[in-house]
């Protein structure tokens, strides 16, 4: 009801307002409980269906259930009108002789059948007839009565006889027969069944006809079902059984995997994309449709008969930041995507692939073990742009040059022996990876160090050294040398000299220090020499004229250091660190092969001509064998 203070509803059974608190009145002019406003409604809107909720709010709606109701009473109606007909019009065409239509002549005895007796021709087979007609007609036989056999009245004892409520019903019908016949072989006449529901033939199972007949006295029971016919279900719910655990398990898969076959195999091959590892992924299929890839998160359309998908390999491992497995293996889940939006689960895919190490190449020295006798020296290494490193566990990723990658590391080298150097790089794409080097710089009880700023590379063939020792120690210098300087040692340990290189490649520079009562300290140090290009090609000989001279005399070239200019075509590289391969040098005056060591700044390819600038070395399988210093296009 609604509040006479605030105006709004409430529940009828509600004494006060349950927003102001306000007593409610039920006849207070807002409220008519006899008669609410909604009621009134009903009546000018009967097909409508007014819906009232708690707080007294009517909404009117159409409710269509009305109109079927409607039909099914109609519906009712005309049945029971056409049942009442039906028997009307069976009643009189049996009373003017007539058989009932559409029903069919039965062949067994019927209980329910009524017979006229016709004592002149027993074996006559009579029509139906109305057994209300039976006693008010006037050709009846004065002798013809109701019948029955001794069978026949022995089962019919508890049957009620009564035909008031309905002369058809089963079971209350009777059978007129002549009093002159033997009543035990009085023969029994088919008939015409009337009811008063119509049932049709193909619901008339044999149970329905066997309920039908004279003798059953009472409501059916089932037949006694012998071992034959438990034994034939038996088999047949076996077979069932059977049949269908071989569709499920053999004929189910096999339409499956021959439905996944006739799209074809999906094939995966590797490939590069962007100088980055990554594989080509085609998923066979009808042009026009779209096949969607859940992971990648990305769909393609299929052309040619296949959708193309190139999926890079880095994707699958970018997120960790330590893995260290060399492989792994991924999968992939496609989808057909319908006009519609469904999809379709596609075969899932399964590939491995390989995850690749940080690159890394060690330049200096040229071996992870060296033997070094300077506090400093200097690791050179080249990395991939970008990467990230670190020495002994120190960040040094700033030292990452960004033209070719190229690190130089001045490694701080103690007289102690082993001095170990961990790297570690992690490159992009990659995982990480590691190069330990090793210097080792004998232990001195006479400390003696060459000067930092010393060079390794000379194209000059004097170099200036400098280096320290303890005060008083005496200082010898065992290699080529020159203006040696020892006035400071006496001091402060310090000496000068002037190092000669008499030979192209790598020189030697020797020093020992001795004091005594103290073993004697000796420091060894490599310098690379070879002279500037101008320098060194003047004394380049022709190596297709002057090869016999080689080959005679090659131990004298060998220690002259020698040097050939050789123009010709790589044949085939030997090895890789360094690089050595088999040259043909050709001229107008002829065409040989020697053997040649790359220790210029220039990667050879094979099959690619050259012009080289080489030194005498030795022989190697019959070829005389030379160092280039320096190489150009021809």
């Amino acid at each position: 009801m609604k509040c006479p203070q605030c105006g709004r509803w409430n529940q009828n059974s509600l004494p006060r307002c349950r927003f102001c608190g306000t007593p409610l009145e039920p006849d207070d002019g807002y409220y008519n409980a006899a008669a609410p406003d909604w009621q009134s409604q009903l009546k000018d809107a009967p097909k409508a269906a007014i819906w009232v909720d708690e707080n007294g709010q009517a909404e009117t709606t159409r409710d269509f259930r009305d109109a079927l109701a409607t039909e099914m009473v109609d519906l009712r109606k005309r049945k029971r009108a056409g049942e009442v007909r039906q028997q009307r019009l069976r009643a009189e065409g049996a009373a003017q002789g007539y058989a009932p239509s559409a029903r069919s002549v039965r062949t067994t005895s019927n209980r329910a059948t009524f017979f006229s007796a016709m004592p002149d021709n027993p074996d006559a087979t009579l029509r139906p007839v109305d057994p209300s007609l039976v006693e008010t007609r006037g050709d009846m036989q004065p002798n013809a009565r109701p019948v029955y056999s001794q069978a026949y009245r022995a089962q019919r004892q508890h049957v009620q006889r009564t035909r008031e409520t309905n002369p058809y019903a089963y079971g209350n019908t009777q059978r007129l027969m002549s009093m002159d016949a033997q009543s035990e072989h009085q023969q029994v006449y088919d008939g015409f069944h009337d009811t008063s529901e119509f049932i049709p033939e193909y619901q008339r199972t044999d149970e329905y006809e066997h309920a039908m007949s004279i003798g059953n006295t009472k409501s059916w029971s089932p037949r006694r079902v012998g071992m034959r016919s438990v034994m034939l279900a038996l088999l047949i719910i076996s077979t069932i059984l059977v049949a269908t655990w071989l569709v499920i398990t053999v004929f189910v898969p096999m339409l499956s995997a021959g439905g996944a076959d006739t799209r074809g195999e999906v094939t995966i091959t590797p490939t590069i994309r962007n100088d980055l590892a990554a594989h080509t992924i085609t998923i066979p299929g009808k042009d026009g449709e779209r096949i969607s890839i859940r992971e990648l998160r990305t769909s393609a359309i299929v052309t040619g008969g296949v959708a193309t998908f190139d999926v890079l390999d880095h994707i699958w491992y970018d997120d960790y930041e330590e893995f260290l497995q060399e492989s792994m293996t991924v999968t992939l889940t496609p989808y057909l995507i319908a006009e519609t939006g469904k999809q379709q689960p596609l075969q899932t895919i399964t590939y491995d692939i390989d995850i690749p190490l940080s690159p890394i190449e060690i330049a200096t020295p040229d071996s992870p073990y060296k033997v070094v006798s300077t506090a400093m020296y200097t690791i050179v290494f080249y990395v991939s742009e970008g990467s990230k490193i670190s020495v002994n566990g120190e960040d040094y990723s700033d030292l990452v040059n960004t033209d070719g990658g190229k690190v130089s590391y001045n490694a701080t080298v103690q007289p102690i022996g082993e001095n170990v150097f961990n790297i570690v790089v992690r490159s992009q794409y990659c995982r990480e990876n590691q190069l330990t080097v090793t210097l080792y710089r004998e232990k001195q009880d006479i400390p003696l160090d060459l000067s930092s700023d010393i060079y390794s590379r000379s194209s000059d063939n004097v170099m200036t050294v400098r280096a320290t020792t303890i005060p008083g120690a005496i200082v010898r210098v065992l290699s080529p040398y020159s203006d040696l300087d020892i006035t400071n040692t006496d001091i402060d340990g310090s000496f000068t000299f002037k190092a000669l290189f008499d030979k192209i490649g790598n020189n030697t520079i020797v020093i020992t220090a001795d004091y005594p009562n103290k073993k004697q300290t000796r420091v060894e140090y490599t310098v690379y020499y070879v002279p500037s290009i101008d320098v060194y090609s003047r004394k380049a000989w022709d190596i297709v004229t002057q090869y016999n001279d080689l080959m005679d005399n090659i131990d004298l070239r060998k220690s002259r250091s020698q040097i050939y200019v050789c123009i010709g075509k790589i044949l085939s590289i030997e090895t890789t660190k360094p690089q050595r391969a088999f040259m043909e040098c050709a001229t107008k005056d002829g065409t040989v092969t020697v053997y040649i060591e790359n220790s210029s700044q220039t990667q050879w390819v094979e099959g690619t001509r050259y012009r080289l600038y080489a030194d005498a070395y030795g022989m190697y399988s019959s070829k005389p064998w030379l160092v280039a210093r320096y190489t150009y296009e021809p």
